[in-house]
């Protein structure tokens, strides 16, 4: 899984490079560059050359090291390896959004397109907005199979103190992530872009007040759980 992950990381970040070591001879050194656009596709914030060239790929070296040590530090370290598919999902899709962002930004500074214009601002939100809710629905697809553990996934203090309530909990989380990204890829492809943020923020939120509640049901009813009696506090 680990050597896996880390091609994949290689090919991605290799790919980074190559655009940005391509752009930089178009790009002036004392330059002022888009790094984020609004809604609307407008320019709110800018960089100099360094930031839009090096940045996206040095953070996505950092992450891919950072997710291919987890299982080494983690106490539950083996149950990560056992969540080989939804590991492999999330590290990647990570990287995929990364790069993603990585290239809009390179191409927008080399004038390939104008993000700043509104008519090429909606179409890339729209393809943003696919490429999340396709992620969330893979996620979605494989929350069930992740097993308890430190990093990844939904720890709650109730999934932490009982296996039951984090199988439980995830599969349900699962579902809830895989209506949020299906949703909004299809209002990304149907409706206005700027709906499917809309749609994609809520879910996320409506997840995360579902699961809560529904952990800790889980862990009370759970004969195996984990609790803290009197003696133990002495």
């Amino acid at each position: 899984m680990i050597r896996t992950g880390l091609i994949a990381s290689a090919l991605l970040i290799i790919v980074m490079l190559g655009l940005s070591l391509w752009a930089m001879p178009h790009l002036a050194g004392d330059g002022q560059f888009a790094t984020h656009w609004n809604i609307n596709g407008q320019v709110d914030g800018t960089s100099n050359r360094a930031v839009i060239l090096w940045l996206m790929p040095g953070i996505a070296a950092g992450i891919a090291a950072l997710i291919a040590i987890l299982p080494r530090i983690d106490p539950r370290g083996r149950n990560l390896l056992r969540s080989s598919t939804a590991y492999l999902v999330i590290w990647i899709g990570a990287l995929l959004i990364l790069a993603t962002g990585h290239a809009i930004m390179v191409l927008n500074a080399t004038k390939m397109f104008d993000l700043a214009d509104v008519s090429h601002g909606p179409g890339l939100l729209r393809w943003m907005s696919l490429l999340t809710g396709g992620l969330f629905t893979a996620m979605g697809a494989v929350m069930g199979k992740i097993r308890p553990n430190w990093f990844m996934g939904v720890r709650t203090p109730w999934t932490l103190s009982s296996d039951l309530s984090w199988d439980k909990t995830h599969r349900l989380a699962g579902w809830l992530f895989m209506l949020t990204g299906m949703a909004t890829f299809f209002t990304a492809l149907v409706l206005i872009p700027r709906w499917a943020l809309v749609v994609l923020i809520g879910g996320i939120a409506l997840t995360i007040l579902i699961a809560l509640p529904y952990s800790w049901l889980v862990w009370k009813n759970d004969p195996a759980r984990e609790t803290l009696v009197p003696e133990d506090a002495d």
